[in-house]
């Protein structure tokens, strides 16, 4: 998974680069954050080792922007004198972790395993947004009201449909998402529905 590292200070930027490498990870760097938001690829998973304290965005303004965009990248705050408060911001606004200046090897890579995973979790949701997207909306109403629990008589009762149509909208919902089974379908509906 891409590993990126974004902060203001050169000669910081250069030793997390250079951790790390030396803990076996190849990263890219950015010191500007509208370069990188700029050449960011939103479909991608990647973690990012973000800077709290910049001058033209900050690390929480990063933070927003990635979420608004629901990038799939994880984010490790990085502070040089975090506090408490700041660090319960970042986490409810997605962070995976909060680390000081400079940073721990082994703190470090604990936050890369959690973040690994998150940046996972936030690819599983973005691809079932796409695959969601695909449907025509009625599918997606089938699909819904699946979702709620309900039997294909339910649906065509409540859409004032046939339950053959149903079972077409439905057939061909499952086919574009991909999915072979009720579960699969169900986990479907719910990764895309952050």
């Amino acid at each position: 998974m891409r590993i990126y590292v974004l902060d203001d200070d050169p000669q910081v930027l250069a030793a997390n680069a250079f951790l790390l490498k030396a803990m076996g990870h190849e990263s890219r760097c950015w010191s500007e954050p509208a370069a990188f938001l700029a050449e960011l690829d939103d479909a991608e998973p990647a973690v990012l080792l973000l800077d709290l304290a910049m001058p033209e965005l900050d690390g929480l303004a990063v933070l927003d922007i990635l979420n608004r965009r629901r990038s799939p990248v994880a984010v490790i705050l990085l502070t040089g004198h975090g506090d408490v408060p700041q660090a319960v911001t970042a986490m409810k606004r997605g962070a995976v972790d909060f680390l000081e200046k400079p940073v721990d090897a082994r703190r470090l890579a604990t936050a890369l395993a959690q973040a690994r995973a998150r940046a996972g979790e936030l690819e599983e949701r973005a691809r079932a947004r796409r695959q969601l997207a695909r449907l025509s909306a009625r599918e997606r109403e089938v699909v819904a009201l699946v979702a709620g629990g309900l039997t294909n008589k339910a649906i065509a009762d409540s859409l004032c449909l046939a339950v053959r149509t149903v079972e077409v909208h439905r057939a061909s919902a499952m086919s574009k998402l991909e999915v072979a089974n009720m579960a699969e379908l169900l986990r479907c509906w719910q990764q895309g529905q952050d």
